[in-house]
Parts: structure tokens; sequence; C-alpha cells
């Protein structure tokens, strides 16, 4: 999946104000404390949530008025299929991080354009950092440019696991550490910031929680890809990935794929 380089300056610029502008209402709910609601699905909302989302929402639509947005706490518009420039929006990645006083949960804001994810912006508030990159420019950890380590060997690696699919009693054998961690989009992007070798989950991932992150590892020079090393495409059709998902340097994600090879060949 090859993208043109392209400037994304405004983009990225109008990203970072939108994260920074949503991580300080999530960090407002934060701090007075937030009632968990339940969507339709069973999922969790909370005004914050929804709070966040409307302002991202109402920035996009003013500045880049041609742009779908496909957000977490939007309605599923199938009109956005037709559209090139998709902002993928998650306001809370980690809702039951940030009803549960954590401080993990991430803003995440992703740009995918013909499918491509080309930009991404994580904001932690909570921790009041920020993780931002664009295809062709690299990537930033608050102001320092980073990159995913260069580690190859898999029995030597810190990777980040989910706490929720470790609950469920998922095994993730034969690496250096575990690091569990909520919110998909903070694990993707300390893996882009060489903060983590990788992350790995097998879990079927939606969009919202994994454009931005994935944006930041591939512009940092790492590799992003479903768990048979095939490219994740954005804005899809169905809500969910049809694999699970592993992001590393380039060099250990090759033998990520490897190992698990046979896991995404038996859920296929």
């Amino acid at each position: 999946m090859q993208t043109e380089l392209m400037d994304l300056s405004r983009e990225f610029a109008v990203a970072v104000s939108m994260a920074v502008r949503a991580g300080a209402i999530v960090r407002r709910h934060h701090e007075r404390g937030v009632t968990p609601e339940h969507k339709a699905d069973g999922e969790l909302v909370t005004a914050a949530d929804r709070e966040a989302d409307a302002t991202i929402r109402a920035v996009i639509e003013v500045l880049f008025p041609r742009d779908a947005v496909y957000s977490e706490e939007g309605a599923n518009d199938p009109a956005r299929l037709s559209r090139a420039r998709v902002w993928i929006v998650d306001p809370i990645d980690s809702t039951s991080d940030f009803l549960a006083g954590g401080d993990e949960h991430t803003v995440s804001i992703g740009l995918a354009i013909g499918g491509a994810p080309v930009l991404g912006v994580v904001y932690n508030p909570a921790r009041r950092v920020m993780f931002a990159g664009a295809a062709g420019v690299g990537v930033r950890f608050n102001d320092a440019a980073v990159a995913p380590t260069d580690i190859s060997d898999p029995e030597l690696a810190s990777v980040a696991v989910s706490k929720k699919e470790l609950a469920r009693g998922v095994t993730f054998g034969g690496f250096g550490r575990l690091r569990p961690l909520s919110s998909m989009a903070y694990k993707l992007a300390r893996v882009a910031a060489g903060m983590d070798d990788a992350v790995v989950s097998f879990k079927h991932r939606r969009e919202y929680g994994t454009c931005a992150g994935v944006a930041l590892v591939l512009a940092a020079g790492g590799r992003a890809t479903l768990l048979d090393g095939s490219p994740i495409v954005f804005n899809r059709r169905e809500p969910k990935q049809p694999l699970g998902m592993i992001a590393a340097g380039a060099n250990l994600h090759e033998a990520l794929i490897r190992r698990f090879a046979a896991v995404a060949g038996a859920e296929q």
C-alpha cells in the first residue's frame, strides 16, 4: 500500500491542535468524575467521549469540508466509503481505563487517504504526552524525533499487549518482557517511539483506535500489518479488521510474522 509523498503540514497542525483540545475536555471530565453509560451495542461511553468527539468533528467539518469523519461516537455513514480522505477518530481510546481512573487512555486522530494511514496523532491527556507524525516527515514524541527500535530477537523484545486479552487467557510466549497496557492507540504509538519493541494483538481490531497508531509506526519507519503480513487497510466496509495485528521495527516484525503465521492461518 503505497502513497505519494504529499504536503500534510496543515492537516498535521490541525490534528495536533484538535488532540490537545479534546484532551483538555477528557482531562476535565476525568478530574470531576464521570458516569458510565452504555451504547446500543453494549460498549461503554461517557459524556467526555461525546464532547471530545463533537469538538473534533466540528473542526474537521469547517476546515476540511470535503473529508469524511469515521468516529467511534458518530453514526457510521456509508458515504464515507466513496471519499478518498477519511479522518478516523477515537475521542477516548480505552474508555474503560478512563472510567477506572487510569492514565493510559488516549485521544486518537488518524487520516487515511485511499485506505492508507498517512497521518496520526495520539495524545495521552492524563500523562500529557503527544505522539504525532505523518508519511514522509517522521514522528515526534512531544518535541523529540523518535523511531522504532532495531532489535531483531523476539526473546529479547519488550512487547506491549492488551490487558483485556491477557485477562481472557490469551498467551503471548517467548518474549523477553510483556508490557500489559490499555489503549491500542497508545501501544502502537509507543512502538513508533521506540518505547516498546513491538505490539501484538490477536483481537480483530476496529479502525478507530488503530488508524492513528498504525500511521505513526509506518511514518517512523516501522512496520504494521495484519498477523499474516498483509497491509492494514482503512475505511473498510466491515467494522473490524479480518485478523489481529503486529507492529514493530522492520527487523523484529519479520521474525514475528514468521512466528504467528500459523495463528493467522488458523483464523482465516
